[in-house]
């Protein structure tokens, strides 16, 4: 991944294989040239309505074609081409890739995209991430990014007797997230909690804690994925309702953009603010999230129906 493009460490193989082995149909691809590899795939196997799908891996948020950055417009149309006629030739009835998005792209590389949109894979889906770009500027980012109500709110959490603690306990911050996603969502984390130590056991400087503490009650976290060097990726935040009015998920977003700055980090994650494949948007999630400066990212899926190639 490290001589990639557009890769990350959710495409690599010791992150992906701390899922059961009977969770997926794992049929991940390499391609090569001149026995050199040229791009990865991460994937797997589905069957949706008697229809054999390969797909991008779905134990990562997104995926698709890893390449590597000194690969062409010529061979990205080379590339895709070998893909379909692999999955025409193994019985595969649909593509679905799901790519990295641009910010956690070392460069531009659009090629790869046009490539499957001139290949026939059509968008099935768009999803909305809300993504802060972090820029070193004369005087304080957070003044400057943040809108008024954000900043005024982060203003008083600073003064809220709260603590921020960098690579916290992930044991603290679990019944938070937990609590929080039944309550509002009748839902359940995509992770275990042994499934996430797990994790931080094979990645323990890219995944990473950081939690609003009172005195030593644990209030509020935001557990970071460092997906590669230039994108800090919120995947869980959660608060404890009992201290929402000393605001401190104000007090850890604030931590973590003047963090990122300091380590040298391109971009905040706040991940996505729409569910069911982009049909439903959280209107007043997208307002919280923007208050701290982020802007809109599409998360696309392409799809492409391998009886209907030409």
């Amino acid at each position: 991944m490290s001589s990639s493009v557009n890769g990350t460490f959710m495409q690599e193989r010791r992150f992906l294989s701390y899922h059961p082995s009977d969770r997926f149909s794992d049929h991940s691809l390499i391609f090569m040239e001149d026995k050199r590899i040229i791009a990865v795939l991460p994937a797997a196997v589905i069957e949706q309505e008697d229809k054999r799908i390969l797909v991008s891996h779905p134990g990562a948020s997104h995926g698709g074609l890893i390449v590597k950055s000194s690969l062409g417009t010529k061979k990205c149309l080379e590339l895709v081409s070998a893909l379909i006629e692999y999955c025409a030739t193994a019985g595969f009835d649909y593509i679905r890739l799901k790519p990295v998005p641009k910010v956690y792209h070392k460069e531009l590389s659009d090629q790869l995209d046009f490539s499957l949109r001139f290949s026939g894979f059509r968008l099935e889906y768009t999803e909305l991430a809300t993504v802060l770009e972090l820029k070193k500027d004369e005087g304080s980012f957070t003044k400057k990014v943040m809108s008024d109500t954000a900043f005024r709110n982060y203003q008083k959490a600073l003064k809220s007797g709260l603590s921020v603690v960098e690579d916290a306990d992930i044991n603290d911050f679990w019944p938070i997230l937990e609590h929080k996603l039944k309550l509002n969502h009748n839902a359940k984390p995509a992770h275990t909690l042994d499934e996430i130590k797990h994790l931080k056991t094979l990645y323990p400087d890219m995944i990473k804690l950081f939690a609003a503490y009172e005195g030593v009650t644990p209030v509020a976290g935001v557990l970071a994925f460092l997906l590669n060097d230039r994108v800090i990726n919120c995947f869980y935040i959660a608060h404890h309702d009992g201290f929402q009015h000393k605001r401190p998920l104000n007090l850890i977003f604030g931590h973590m953009m003047e963090w990122g700055l300091k380590n040298g980090f391109s971009y905040l994650d706040f991940g996505i603010s729409t569910e069911a494949k982009g049909s439903i948007v959280n209107t007043g999630l997208f307002h919280f999230k923007e208050g701290y400066g982020g802007h809109g990212l599409l998360r696309e899926c392409y799809l492409y129906e391998i009886n209907n190639r030409q």
